[in-house]
């Protein structure tokens, strides 16, 4: 017991420094983790005592995170994409495996069984350094984001299925066709009596111990749950994670599961770190150093391989070639998943030790390098696809009506964003077009006889067939920022008078987009955060241009591009100071008040406090600036404006009179 603590505080104390060096760097942690247990590990300088104890807790890793990835997999969901999801990818792994087994049987003379074995692991990619990625990257709501992951949950669903086909592979020899058959239905069958037991009997304790317990009797029972449910797929002959799978699947529609999600992150966080160390630890620079070409050249293969099934298998469900080829180098490195199939096909007997370690050598590398990819597929996307037409639907268009316009609007994205501008534009009678990527938002906009250009909006012949030379303005709400900001300074290029404004994700990316040529960036979270404040301040009923002056100083604090061009900075900062200073109030008259009854010259209002009487409101209707002799009545309303120190001392007089202390604001 003290070696397995020393072995996690030496893990601990190596990653955490590495970790953080890779956060500041914008690189994901895993690259952290699997580059520390390469240093620490037995190949390397030998600083842990006993690897196998830090495997064992790996293990647990490993069961968390396929426990939490049947969690947040939806059935209905998958039900709703079920022809995009499968149809990508079983494209992508069939022509992966076909590929690579073909590659490793004919040029590197292995046999059938290890050629399938191996062509199966490079088929899976990484799902948790993607959807990192992905995510950091506020991309899961870009056309090639839902591509990828779309890609990925198919994977994740492959990986049950490949595991059983391990054993039998290793087996093939000794069994025929009909046996292998029979063995691969009785585990189908093994897990879909597991599956369904469960859901008749989980989520019934799921709602007793909800009822009757604490937040941590559930947590326990969750434990429980998946301990028992691997407990039972291993006496039937499969294995433990795959019941971690299929208790993630089966709570994965309980109305729970959001707070089992956030019960276990943490545990998952910490163990899949350990798994990914291990994983660099198992890796033998010795033997990396002495097949170092094979190696190069295998990871090489391995990467162009991927890119080109990717990029054919999202072409295929029709994505634009540019996007498709984001989405095959999203995919281009072998998954942890498929490391785990090979540790799996080690203790089978299907692969030799030095196969092994080649294998695990050319997925570590793939995976340090796939971030990089990631970080540059965009830009080099443009680069090679930059000339290239938007075909597909386009040819389902036959007019282009972005020629016939002439101070019209172009509409970049079709999201609710777009939908609403184009709603509101229609109405109005403005001339507009809309300028989509996503197919089936491209059809949307036909049902709604939307004019749409189908095309992408950072492809110079996509902004001339809208009309961009004779367009007033040009909205973006496209979720692709780096997307934006090419089209952006393409559209600047192709008209520079026009009116450019866009839609961003965080307010630290307003500057980047302002510099590429756009007039007006306006970002989402600082949005959200005015009109939270906003409806706060409405509920403590304050008055409407309370509310507007405080937005125009947040906006001027903010983004003071939003301001008017005809405002120079010093004006900006009078205005400011003025609205600062200055507000207005409102007092209701009662029958007690010093002022019920009183004409207004008796009052002696600005005189005494400095302070405007702007208005009197009175049965609901407004009488703006009153006659001295105009006498106050109980209920009126009187407006005021005035400085804060001012206005203070007009509650008092008209409460209390001139050596009042009390005054009734409403």
């Amino acid at each position: 017991m003290p070696q397995i603590i020393q072995d996690l505080a030496l893990l601990l104390l190596v990653s955490l420094p590495i970790n953080v060096l890779f956060h500041r760097i914008r690189l994901p942690s895993i690259m952290g983790f699997l580059i520390a247990g390469i240093l620490i590990g037995p190949h390397g300088l030998g600083l842990i005592g006993n690897p196998a104890s830090v495997e064992n807790l790996a293990e647990i890793g490993v069961i968390l995170l396929l426990f939490i990835i049947g969690l947040e997999f939806s059935v209905s969901h998958l039900l709703k994409n079920m022809a995009s999801i499968i149809s990508a990818g079983v494209l992508q792994m069939g022509l992966t495996i076909a590929a690579w087994y073909f590659i490793q049987k004919h040029y590197l003379g292995d046999s059938g069984p290890l050629s399938l074995a191996l062509a199966m692991m490079v088929a899976l990619s990484s799902t948790a350094i993607v959807l990192k990625m992905i995510t950091d990257r506020a991309e899961l709501d870009t056309l090639h984001g839902r591509t990828s992951v779309g890609i990925l949950l198919f994977q994740d669903l492959c990986v049950v299925p490949l595991m059983l086909m391990i054993p039998l592979l290793a087996h093939s020899q000794e069994t025929s066709g009909m046996d292998f058959a029979f063995a691969f239905g009785k585990a189908l069958a093994a897990v879909t009596g597991i599956f369904f037991l469960s859901r008749l009997l989980v989520p019934r304790f799921l709602s007793t111990v909800a009822r009757v317990g604490s937040k941590e009797h559930l947590t326990l029972l969750v434990i429980l749950i998946i301990l028992g449910t691997g407990w039972v797929s291993h006496q039937l002959g499969l294995s433990l994670i795959m019941g971690a799978f299929i208790a993630g699947l089966i709570i994965s529609e309980s109305e729970y599961s959001h707070q089992i999600i956030l019960d276990i992150l943490p545990l998952r966080d910490y163990f899949s770190s350990i798994f990914f160390i291990s994983i660099g630890m198992l890796l033998n620079l010795g033997n990396f150093m002495d097949h170092f070409s094979m190696i190069m050249y295998l990871t090489f293969a391995v990467i162009v391989l991927k890119i080109a099934s990717g990029f054919l298998a999202a072409v295929a469900v029709g994505s634009p070639a540019r996007i498709s080829f984001i989405v095959g180098v999203r995919l281009a490195q072998i998954g942890e998943f498929s490391l785990i199939l090979a540790g799996l096909a080690l203790t089978q007997g299907l692969l030799s030790t030095d196969n092994h370690q080649m294998f695990l050598s050319v997925a570590v590398l793939t995976m340090l390098i796939a971030p990089v990819l990631i970080q540059v597929s965009s830009p080099v996307s443009y680069f090679i696809f930059s000339k290239w037409a938007a075909g597909g639907i386009q040819e389902e268009i036959r007019e282009q009506p972005g020629k016939k316009l002439k101070g019209h609007v172009i509409i970049a994205g079709y999201d609710v964003v777009g939908r609403n501008l184009a709603r509101v534009l229609k109405e109005t009678q403005i001339p507009f077009i809309v300028v989509e990527l996503d197919g089936e938002r491209v059809k949307h906009a036909l049902s709604e006889k939307v004019p749409i250009l189908y095309g992408d909006a950072s492809h110079r012949a996509t902004l001339s067939r809208a009309g961009i030379a004779q367009a007033k303005i040009i909205a973006y709400s496209i979720p692709d920022h780096q997307a934006t900001g090419q089209s952006i300074r393409l559209a600047r290029q192709l008209n520079p008078n026009i009116f450019i404004m866009a839609k961003t994700r965080f307010s630290s990316q307003v500057d980047e987009l302002q510099k590429a040529g756009a007039n007006q960036v306006i970002p989402e979270e600082f949005e959200t955060s005015i009109e939270i404040f906003s409806r706060v301040l409405r509920e403590f009923q304050m008055p409407n241009n309370i509310i507007e002056q405080q937005v125009e100083l947040v906006r001027l604090e903010g983004y003071g591009m939003f301001r008017g061009l005809s405002l120079n900075m010093e004006s900006l900062q009078n205005f400011s100071t003025y609205l600062t200073a200055s507000l207005s109030q409102s007092f209701q008259v009662m029958a007690d008040s010093w002022s019920n009854g009183k004409q207004l010259d008796q009052l002696s209002l600005t005189p005494r406090t400095g302070t405007m009487l702007i208005a009197v409101v009175r049965d609901n209707h407004a009488q703006p600036n009153p006659s001295g002799d105009f006498r106050i009545e109980t209920e009126d309303v009187l407006i005021l404006f005035g400085r804060h120190a001012q206005m203070d001392q007009a509650m008092r007089l008209l409460q209390s009179g001139p050596n009042g202390t009390n005054s009734q604001i409403v």
